[in-house]
């Protein structure tokens, strides 16, 4: 195989996997920022919240992992150009992931649980849920604004300039709405009671709402710093596709809640959450980064093809045993309940 096809087969991997990261790990912090709120029962939405994530919180960081590897071994100098001039919100996204691990287990299996202790927890969890869910997005944004430099030597323009903006702070407020909303419609069916299903539906329907108004606010901060995402956008059949797509799933989606479907309900959810990552993905294909001098694409960072197919073939066989074991993860600690 060429190095441009050891490429398209990585891109799928890539694309999988962030994917995947979004609609099973999005949720996970979306479950965090939803405890932020006030709730008619919170010690039983926090048991809730802990029996849904406990057998899968720490699986779902893999597809991150699995893509930051990719990256340093498939894609060495778009990943030089990411760590370096990225690297304050990837500091600050870590801190978030440590944080929010940490407490998460700390509230659960704390031997010497107190209500103080208990508490702290719940506040920790939450935010730092709401603060990684946060820098994730600003981290995408920064990705195709066009900010990144790697020969300024001027420390502003080198580490704060490629982030710091109207345009990534309005991705990571929609990518914090979108993770809640996630997390509100899978949560509506881990529980029979009747109040804390209220409380699920009437969470997602207000995320619902918000996820709209906050994806018409990135466009309108992308078009305040002359970025042509929104012209990009309504000019693409293919990313109008995936809105118009995402937008007719709504209606099916809020039929389905209300016929008590969960396996469709959530599907639905997660089908949304793909089109607007496809919409993202198609927008921006084949680049992985707009620097200020120009766009990076895929094929001009690729490692030579001898990397890249050791590379593939790694994956390949760690798919194997990937996925048969996340099944049966999930099938013995949720299927089985």
């Amino acid at each position: 195989m060429s190095t441009d096809q050891l490429t398209y087969v990585l891109l799928f991997f890539i694309g999988a996997s962030l994917l995947l990261y979004v609609v099973l790990g999005g949720a996970d912090y979306g479950a965090g920022i939803l405890e932020l709120l006030p709730s008619p029962d919170p010690e039983k939405q926090k048991k809730i919240v802990n029996s849904a994530m406990g057998p899968v919180w720490e699986a779902n960081h893999m597809w991150l992992i699995i893509v930051v590897v990719m990256l340093f071994m498939g894609f060495p100098k778009a990943f030089q150009n990411l760590v370096v001039s990225l690297h304050l919100p990837l500091v600050a996204l870590l801190v978030g992931i440590v944080v929010r691990g940490s407490v998460f287990a700390f509230r659960h299996y704390d031997a010497m649980a107190t209500p103080i202790s208990q508490k702290t927890y719940t506040v920790l969890f939450g935010f730092s849920s709401l603060w990684t869910s946060l820098w994730l997005g600003i981290i995408a944004a920064s990705l195709f604004r066009g900010g990144i430099d790697m020969q300024t030597v001027d420390p502003y323009r080198a580490y704060i300039a490629p982030w710091w903006g109207l345009f990534p702070l309005a991705m990571g407020i929609f990518v914090v709405c979108n993770f809640a909303y996630l997390a509100a419609i899978y949560l509506i069916d881990e529980t029979r009671e009747a109040g804390l299903q209220k409380f699920f539906s009437k969470r997602a329907l207000q995320f619902n709402v918000l996820v709209i108004l906050t994806g018409g606010l990135v466009f309108l901060a992308a078009h305040l710093e002359n970025n042509s995402l929104a012209v990009d956008f309504f000019t693409n059949p293919y990313a109008v596709a995936c809105m118009v797509s995402a937008t007719v799933l709504f209606g099916i989606l809020w039929g389905s809640a209300k016929r008590h479907n969960p396996l469709l309900t959530r599907v639905t959810a997660a089908g949304q959450t793909a089109l607007i990552l496809f919409g993202w993905f198609i927008l921006q294909a084949p680049n992985v980064m707009i620097t200020k001098s120009g766009p990076l694409s895929f094929f001009a960072a690729a490692a030579p093809a001898a990397t890249l197919w050791q590379l593939v073939l790694a994956l390949l066989i760690g798919s194997a045993f990937i996925f048969p074991s996340l099944f049966y993860l999930i099938r013995v600690f949720k299927l089985s309940r």
